[in-house]
Formats: structure tokens, C-alpha cells, sequence
């Protein structure tokens, strides 16, 4: 039997460097334009139909006034099944884009030295099936917890409607909503540990094996396999936050602040990249470790 892998703060940065590839990470937000070209065609649509032919354009540009925004919400509200279609094929679009990139990134992380497109196109087309299916066996178990943690947000509600003060009910509440982002980030980090098993083992094919082995490693290994993976994503997340905050925070007027919100859009979505590839990159390295 193995030693158990300890948790090493050094699997932070071996993890983020190794997923700092410049191929996988723009062959990522190359792939991420699609859904957001579909989410976006009928938003640009929508604003040129009521406001290109505006004598206030210039000023709409820069900022919408009150009338100008009640004006769009009604327009958007006759139009409401066109924004719903939108949004139901972008999702749909996005989970199958979803699998292919990871398959790209179990192919960097097995790979000697960075893949060039070729091999990552061809490694992401290899591992499709399996990811596709974990993907789809994903929604099992986040569900699962999905309904859990509503199931204890409802009672702290229930709770709260019993107790005198607000400060009583707010203890529970605040439990409750805690309790729903565990569960959710345990699925999560488990289902990432059943792709590293299906990256390490190409023979492995079944994503309910490779789960179920993803869900032994965190209960073996929860300081190895959870400290990193809560270190890699809070730091992405938090990057992808400021980076986000920058954005809404930049008018695209001009040939250059459209060119600077469109970069801090796309660098936040490198960013999630990055994010993702790295918590894998370090999940496949603690299978590997465990496997030596």
C-alpha cells in the first residue's frame, strides 16, 4: 500500500506553471466566443434595432439614462423567447464545449512537453467520450447536493419564521448556505478527481468508475487533493473577480475601450481557464503520486 501524499503548498505553483500553457489557454477562449457569440447576437440585435437610429447615440454609448433603460426592458420583455432560446442553446453549447477542453487538458498534463494545437485538438477529440460522460453522470451527484443544501436553506427559512429576533435566524441561515457551497465544491472537486483518473488511465472508459476512484482519493487524501484544489481556486476565482470588476467598470466606447473591455473580458476567461487546468493538472499529479 502507498504512502498517503501530504498536502505541499509547492503543488500550488507546479500546478499553476504547468497549466500556463499559451496553446491550451487560447485554444480555451477561442472555444468560449462560441456560446458567448450566441448569447450576445440577439443583446447586439436588441440594442442596434432601438438605439443605433437614436439622435442621443453618442450619449447612449457612453451610458444609458432611465427612459433609455425602461425602453430596453420592455422591448426585451416582448422578445423574452428569443433571450430563453438563446440562453438554453448557449448552456447546452457550453457543456459540450465543456468536455472537449478537458479532454485538451488531460492531454497537456500527460504530455512530456507542451502539445501544440494539432495534438491537443486530436487528444481533447480522444478523451471527448469519456469527459462527455462524466459530464453527464455529473449531474447525479450535483443535483444531489443541490437539493440537499435547499432542503437546509428551507428549514433555516422554516426556522426563522419561529424565532423573535433576526440575529437568531440569521446564525442558521448563514449554516445553511455554507453547507450548500460544501456540498456543491465537494461534487465538484470530486468529479475533476474522477477526470484526472480517466487522463491518467486511458484504458479506464467509464466515467462512474473513474468518479467513484475520484471520490476515494478526497477520502483518503483530503489535505493533498483538497488543499490544493481550494488554494488554485480561490485565487482563480478571485483574479477572475477583479478582472470582471475591471470590466464593468471600463466603458467600451472607442476603438480603444472596446479593445480594453474585450481583453479584460477574454483575460477572465483565460483566467477560469487557467483555473480549471490547474486544479486537473494537480489532481493528475496526486494520481500519479499515488499510483508510484
Amino acid at each position: 500500500m502507498s504512502a498517503s501524499p501530504a498536502f505541499s503548498i509547492a503543488a500550488v505553483p507546479r500546478a499553476a506553471r504547468a497549466a500556463l500553457q499559451w496553446r491550451l489557454l487560447l485554444l480555451w477562449a477561442l472555444w468560449m466566443l462560441v456560446p458567448t457569440l450566441i448569447m450576445a447576437l440577439p443583446a447586439w440585435h436588441l440594442l442596434s434595432s432601438s438605439l443605433d437610429y437614436s439622435v442621443h447615440a453618442a450619449a447612449l454609448a457612453r451610458a444609458l439614462d432611465m427612459t433609455a433603460v425602461s425602453d430596453l426592458l420592455e422591448v426585451h420583455g416582448r422578445h423574452q423567447a428569443v433571450f430563453t432560446q438563446a440562453g438554453g442553446i448557449a448552456l447546452g453549447v457550453t457543456l459540450l464545449i465543456s468536455a472537449l477542453l478537458s479532454g485538451m487538458v488531460a492531454t497537456a498534463a500527460r504530455a512530456p512537453q507542451a502539445p501544440g494545437f494539432t495534438a491537443l485538438t486530436r487528444g481533447g477529440m480522444a478523451y471527448y467520450a469519456p469527459m462527455l460522460r462524466m459530464l453527464a453522470w455529473g449531474a447525479v451527484p450535483l443535483g444531489a447536493a443541490f437539493m440537499a443544501g435547499i432542503s437546509a436553506v428551507d428549514a433555516a427559512s422554516a426556522y426563522a419564521g419561529e424565532v423573535v429576533t433576526t440575529s437568531e435566524a440569521a446564525l442558521p441561515m448563514m449554516l445553511a448556505q455554507a453547507l450548500m457551497v460544501l456540498l456543491i465544491g465537494l461534487v465538484t472537486a470530486s468529479l475533476d478527481a474522477g477526470r484526472a483518473f480517466l487522463a491518467h488511465d486511458q484504458r479506464q472508459r467509464s466515467a462512474l468508475v473513474a468518479w467513484w476512484s475520484g471520490c476515494r482519493l478526497l477520502a483518503r487524501h483530503p489535505l493533498a487533493a483538497l488543499g490544493t484544489y481550494i488554494v488554485i481556486s480561490l485565487a482563480g476565482l478571485g483574479l477572475a473577480g477583479l478582472l470582471s470588476l475591471l470590466r464593468v467598470n471600463t466603458a467600451g466606447v472607442g476603438v480603444l475601450g472596446f479593445t480594453g473591455a474585450l481583453l479584460l473580458t477574454q483575460a477572465a476567461v483565460v483566467t477560469i481557464g487557467w483555473m480549471r487546468s490547474a486544479r486537473l493538472f494537480a489532481l493528475i499529479d496526486l494520481v500519479r503520486a499515488r499510483a508510484a
